[in-house]
């Protein structure tokens, strides 16, 4: 038998499959069928070769059977399956020799193994003679549109069998297409693979779209755009809107500018402002020079607020705020599209003060000398008027108009010392005089001292004797007071006590005469009352106008003195009127004036548009974001550190007594309290300005009559959680002497709703039982400006103990439960609001209560997170 093969190759390896069929008559077992290969490179057919020469099997029959088996088809073949290895020739031939054995031959069968054609991880592998020495290793083509792994080609290895074994690598879909049912499909409109990374094609991300099938990017629509840090699985931005509602304040030559965010950030959250400022002559509008100060900075804000300061007098100014983000630089839009301008005049501003005055020059009759020329930028002409005399003769001086900063004063007395001050003059007025300088002039050369000299070297011994003396005193008194015990409030460091720098009336004899050297006189004419706008502690408070000659009216604040007025109700009226001439401060209230010499005497003061913070807040519930709230607060503080740097103690701080401007800017008002301490059955203190309530006074002004910065800061703390919770009452329903026993044990305010975290920290400091461990009002303000530059540190809320309320709650409700309504529990934790809410439910008794969950109070209307979270924890209080 000869099989004639296609080709020769040296591994190749053939199976011969006998079947021996052992005969009937074969009784002697152990018989065989010799197989022998004869391979031939001579010829292919004509001659056999001799048989012995390669023996490959012997198969013998497995065992005899009778006739009997053969009816009953009971035989059994013997089959067994020989392989043929290592042929180097191009054929061969098959014998079979019978070795004489009675056996039959009952079939032949020659085949050879493949490994077939296969795809196997995008990868096609061509069909493959099996090996017979082990594994053939055979590498795949990857599919179209798809491409070998880096590092990982396609691969796998034919066994011997004919069966594929061990796959390694694979192939996957190019970027644009994405594998379905072992084949490589494009992406279709709308979706885009741009990694060999990720398997499937991706939506396109908002404000983008790919047009085209088998995309490998989404680009973005008009209008959008994505930053070079960005990739395609970035969400198209566009530059914000404009901020809006730009606002102004302008106290003397400083402005406050607010605004909002925009409307549309443009779907990115990295918003920040730049202000930039121009001054305006005419029509004519310029870069504003270096010393215009912006506070904190001009660029990069991440606040919705900036103070400009060293503006001029008389001069108009425009300021353009312009929002941006990340993408602001890639839109080619007008930058009006992202900006908005206020426009300021400024008037009248600070008084230009005269300083550094200096003597050039001196001889024995005249003195020579320079001062800095006043800084101004505008178009306004200024001059300078010196008033001169000789020391002591005051009622006798000499006036020089000049248009140079400098003078020489000639014809003056030898050795003779003489008094000079200096002020600017411009067309709208003169401004204040500088500080005396004392200059002598020179003596004359006689030889002998002259008499100036000889009473200069009396006048210093009498000096350094009277110093001698006075420190021989003083440590006699030291000591004196060392040998003293301490009878009564020993723990109180007199270092903390209030020293007052500001000029009050006390030492004047007739106070209307302290007034008018810090305050100014207005001429009743001038000011025109409208309407009452309430009633304040001294008489009806107005909403009126005030105008001066040839300026537009101002709309003022008017506060009157009642017509049956005490001397004792007078004084302080005054008083109050000559505390608020001397502070100057963008956060306190500015005193425009008095009416003193006609009745009613009047106190004018600048009007806030909202009234009083308290009222304003409960008037525009939960309207403000806690950056905005902070803002508020960081005006008090700014205030307070104003008038603590002078160690001015209000003693009356609360939100009633904060005015709130068109442009949510907080200033202190109110200084009329007195320094007496009354004790009455309510536990406030009787002042001649009025009473003050327990629950915004510290402790140890209750309880020693201490008054501080640091009481104040105890009083700002109160603020602040007034302010967080829209004008609630601090210690809601608590008597003063449930709030005086409630400190005194350690209890403190619980934090607002949806109070920060940060914020409640700040809170629980200035309520600290040991006034040293206050923070200090320069302190509190830092730390404000730090969370307002940083919202992020707000994002983090106070938790809330439910089993904490703001009053004693009643005792006669079910077991667990100490309320005996609904209305009662809400107004105890501050949730109120919802009262209504719940009625509306159906829920009138505290015991239906008890399974609310998350989604029930979204259905009621409560939808607030926070507010939430503090009636569930309230709940799950009742249940433990």
């Amino acid at each position: 038998m000869v099989l004639r093969l296609p080709s020769v190759k040296a591994c190749l390896s053939f199976e011969l499959l006998l079947l021996l069929w052992v005969s009937l008559l074969c009784e002697v077992a152990g018989k065989e069928v010799n197989l022998l290969d004869t391979s031939t490179a001579q010829n292919e057919l004509g001659w056999l070769p001799d048989p012995s020469e390669s023996g490959i099997n012997t198969v013998a029959g497995d065992r005899s059977f009778t006739a009997r088996d053969i009816a009953s088809g009971d035989m059994q073949l013997n089959m067994e399956v020989s392989s043929i290895e290592k042929l180097h020739q191009r054929g061969f031939y098959l014998a079979f020799q019978n070795s004489g054995a009675c056996v039959a031959l009952v079939s032949v069968r020659v085949y050879y193994k493949t490994c077939s054609e296969s795809v196997h991880g995008l990868a096609h592998f061509p069909e493959t003679l099996a090996s017979s020495e082990g594994l053939e290793t055979v590498f795949g083509t990857c599919l179209k549109d798809a491409a070998e792994k880096p590092g990982f080609p396609p691969k796998m290895h034919c066994s011997s069998n004919g069966e594929w074994l061990l796959p390694m690598g694979q192939c996957i879909c190019v970027i644009g297409f994405e594998e379905v049912e072992g084949a490589c499909v494009g992406c279709q409109p709308g979706f885009y693979r741009h990694s060999l990374e990720t398997e499937k094609c991706l939506k396109c991300p908002p404000n983008s779209f790919s047009s085209s099938p088998a995309a490998t990017a989404c680009p973005c629509h008009k209008g959008f755009f994505r930053t070079p840090t960005e990739d395609q699985t970035i969400a198209c931005t566009r530059p914000p809107s404009a901020p809006h509602n730009v606002t102004s304040s302008l106290v003397g030559s400083q402005v406050s500018l607010t605004w909002q965010p925009p409307i549309d950030q443009g779907g990115r959250s990295d918003l920040s402002y730049n202000v930039s400022c121009k001054r305006c002559h005419f029509l004519v509008c310029e870069p504003c020079e270096s010393d215009v100060v912006f506070s904190p900075r001009a660029l990069g804000l991440t606040r919705t607020n900036v103070v400009v300061d060293g503006l001029e007098s008389y001069t108009n100014y425009s300021f353009t705020v312009r929002a941006y983000n990340g993408v602001s630089g890639l839109s080619s839009a007008s930058h009006k599209s992202t900006s908005s301008s206020v426009w300021v005049t400024v008037g009248y501003a600070d008084p230009i003060i005269v300083t550094n005055i200096n003597l050039d020059s001196q001889n024995e009759s005249s003195l020579s000398v320079t001062w800095l020329p006043t800084r101004h930028r505008s178009h306004v002409p200024i001059s300078y008027e010196v008033m001169y005399f000789e020391k002591g003769e005051e009622k006798h001086y000499t006036v020089q108009h000049l248009k140079e900063p400098k003078v020489t004063l000639a014809n003056l007395q030898p050795d003779t010392s003489y008094l000079l001050r200096v002020r600017s003059v411009t067309p709208s007025g003169e401004g204040p005089f500088s500080q005396e300088q004392e200059f002598r002039t020179l003596p004359q050369e006689t030889g002998i001292p002259s008499g100036g000299m000889i009473v200069c070297i009396i006048f210093g011994i009498l000096l350094f004797i009277g110093l001698v003396g006075g420190l021989i005193i003083l440590r006699r008194r030291q000591a004196h007071r060392r040998a003293r015990p301490c009878q009564k409030h020993s723990s109180y460091n007199r270092d903390d006590i209030w020293l007052k720098p500001y000029v009050d009336l006390q030492p004047y004899e007739d106070p209307s005469r302290g007034v008018l050297e810090f305050t100014k006189e207005l001429d009743p004419s001038l000011v025109n009352i409208e309407n009452v706008i309430g009633e304040g502690e001294f008489g009806e408070v107005y909403r009126g106008s005030l105008r001066f000659p040839g300026k537009d009216h101002i709309v003022v604040a008017i506060k009157t003195l009642k017509s049956s007025y005490s001397d004792s109700t007078w004084w302080n009226f005054l008083r109050e009127a000559t505390i608020m001439g001397q502070f100057n401060h963008p956060n306190i209230v500015r005193l425009e004036g008095v009416v003193t010499k006609r009745n009613p005497m009047m106190i004018i003061t600048e009007y806030m548009d909202n009234g009083a913070l308290d009222n304003f807040l409960r008037e525009n519930m939960d309207k403000f974001s806690a950056v905005q709230l902070v803002i508020m607060l960081q005006g008090i503080a700014s205030g307070m550190t104003y008038l603590s740097d002078r160690n001015y103690v209000h003693r009356d701080l609360a939100a009633r007594n904060i005015l709130v401007s068109h442009s949510h800017q907080c200033k202190v008002s109110d200084f009329g309290l007195s320094r007496i301490l009354e004790n009455d059955v309510e536990g406030t203190y009787e002042t001649k300005g009025g009473k003050i309530p327990i629950r915004w006074t510290a402790p140890e002004a209750i309880a020693h009559r201490i008054f501080t910065s640091a009481s104040d800061v105890w009083s700002f703390g109160i603020v602040m959680w007034e302010v967080f919770s829209y004008g609630d009452k601090p210690y809601g329903d608590m008597s003063n002497q449930e709030v005086m026993k409630s400190i005194e044990d350690g209890y403190r305010l619980p934090p607002p709703v949806d109070c920060p975290s940060v914020l409640y920290e700040l809170m629980k400091a200035c309520w600290s039982y040991d006034r040293a461990r206050r923070p200090r009002f320069r302190e509190i303000q830092a730390q404000l400006d730090h969370f307002i530059s940083s919202p992020h540190l707000l994002r983090s809320v106070a938790d809330f103990d439910p089993r904490v309320t703001l009053r004693l709650p009643s005792c006669s409700g079910s077991d667990g439960i100490p309320y005996r309504s609904i209305p009662e529990w809400l107004e105890s934790i501050r949730m109120k609001r919802y009262i209504l809410n719940f009625r509306t439910a159906g829920l009138n008794t505290m015991e239906s209560v008890l399974e609310l969950t998350a989604e029930d109070l979204k259905q009621m209307g409560v939808t607030l997170p926070g507010h939430q979270k503090r009636i569930l924890c309230s709940i799950q209080g009742f249940k433990e």
